[in-house]
């Protein structure tokens, strides 16, 4: 009689252990279906550098990229969070700001707020490159001379 209630007590036990266990994987369940914006955001999330295949209008000099380094974050939901682009103050301010997108890796469109002058640009991202695409004005300030036109770069994921 002892020995039935002790397995009866153990079989409640176990069953109770893993009712609780089940319980607790539904908290922590992984999402596995990510909306348009978060996937786009894991291809463009990263540090960029290394400029290359500039074009410019005529008559701007590639310089005027500097020695861009744009470095795009995600939050915890894989969402667009920070944006910073550094060593390239014609292009973009150099101050943090926050970034959205739309679109698809191959023709993703890039919304920068807190950022100047540029405050967005086209984007076509692979595993080792980001081609970036905008259009702005300029302004040669050795002759005056100003226009507006479209400008595009490729940088290297680091």
């Amino acid at each position: 009689m002892q020995a039935k209630m002790n397995f009866k007590t153990s079989l409640l036990a176990l069953v109770m252990l893993a009712v609780l266990g089940l319980s607790a994987c539904k908290e922590d369940a992984i999402v596995t279906t990510l909306d348009p914006e978060q996937l786009v955001a894991g291809r463009l999330g990263g540090t960029w550098a290394k400029p290359t295949n500039i074009v410019t209008p005529e008559g701007v000099p590639s310089e005027v990229f500097g020695a861009m380094r744009l470095v795009l974050t995600t939050d915890e939901l894989g969402k667009p969070s920070e944006f910073l682009g550094q060593d390239c103050p014609i292009i973009f301010s150099g101050e943090a700001g926050t970034w959205a997108a739309t679109g698809s890796q191959d023709d993703a469109k890039v919304m920068l707020t807190g950022i100047t002058p540029v405050d967005e640009f086209t984007a076509k991202v692979n595993s080792s490159s980001l081609i970036i695409s905008f259009r702005m004005g300029w302004e040669n300030t050795d002759t005056g001379v100003t226009g507006e036109g479209d400008f595009s770069v490729t940088l290297s994921r680091q």
